[in-house]
């Protein structure tokens, strides 16, 4: 009897392994299945006469995929504080992206101080109705952008499963993000638009990995999120909304990290070379948003409740 070990990319879950588990033993051949989602390896016991190719066929039909081990990979257990220490090693592309974005919200508090001073110093009650709201974009910004960087790091590298959570998570989080905050300082209406219109775009831009599927969960998130985002400041204008925003953009900046924390554990052993992260355009493209919706707040167009 022949044993085969093989990573399954892109299982995270117990669901996940009970459906894969259970699709392999239908294969004839097949005798014995050893398959854990922690460390997504399965050791399988087969007969000679099994073809090792419908084996990885059936696990590519089950939406993961398959890479076939030497024995040389340690593939075990990872847990976030794991993912913690990789931040600290200065080949990982991780650690370069964290100090990329302290340095960018650095940057950008330097650049709103400024942009007050020179510009906005002569709004009445400016803090009250922008100010406070910028803090909030500045973090939403940097925060989605680096969790957008990080996936884009990796390219194709991520299995098609991974690629619709991508998609619908970065999609919906940063769509109710600036649906939220530019619904806050413009009305429902300018909110949702804004929100729709970058929510989906990320959507599309990190759930392309899965192909149409992906793409489609990008979209339809990114538009959920951009009205909910908008919709939660109109319901809430009068009823704590200042302390809504800071509360929920802790907890979508927690979602972010977990999904960072997701992408690194399947590509965590990953051999080829990734594309590399460049802090100017990560900054530049930051930076363009950020400017643009600034002036969206303060100058575009606001409903009768806002005015």
């Amino acid at each position: 009897m022949n044993s085969l070990k093989l990573r399954i990319v892109g299982m995270h879950c117990e669901s996940c392994e009970k459906s894969l588990k259970k699709a392999l033993s239908k294969l004839e051949h097949i005798k014995e299945i050893d398959l854990k989602y922690s460390n997504e390896v399965a050791t399988i016991k087969y007969n000679p006469e099994l073809n090792i190719n419908d084996v990885i066929g059936v696990i590519r039909n089950v939406g993961y995929d398959a890479i076939v081990l030497n024995g040389n990979e340690d593939y075990g257990e990872v847990n976030f504080k794991k993912y913690i220490n990789v931040l600290k090693q200065k080949n990982r592309v991780e650690k370069h992206m964290v100090y990329g974005a302290l340095g960018t919200l650095l940057i950008f508090g330097m650049v709103e101080f400024i942009a007050y001073y020179g510009f906005f110093n002569n709004i009445p009650d400016f803090f009250d109705r922008f100010g406070y709201y910028f803090i909030f974009l500045v973090i939403s910004i940097v925060l989605g952008g680096t969790s957008i960087w990080h996936i884009k790091c990796y390219g194709d590298k991520l299995s098609c499963m991974s690629g619709m959570m991508i998609g619908m998570t970065t999609g919906m989080i940063n769509g109710f993000l600036i649906g939220m905050i530019v619904g806050a300082t413009n009305g429902m209406f300018i909110g949702t638009i804004i929100g729709i219109l970058i929510g989906i775009l990320v959507g599309i831009w990190t759930g392309k990995c899965c192909g149409i599927m992906g793409i489609m969960e990008g979209m339809m998130a990114g538009l959920m999120g951009g009205l909910m985002g908008a919709m939660t400041s109109l319901m809430l204008i009068n009823d704590h909304l200042k302390i809504i925003v800071p509360i929920l953009v802790v907890i979508s900046s927690i979602i972010l990290i977990g999904l960072d924390y997701m992408v690194f554990k399947e590509v965590r052993n990953i051999k080829e070379k990734v594309n590399k992260y460049d802090f100017v355009t990560f900054l530049t493209v930051c930076f363009i948003i950020l400017i643009a919706l600034n002036w969206v707040m303060v100058y575009g167009p606001k409903s009768a409740l806002f005015q």
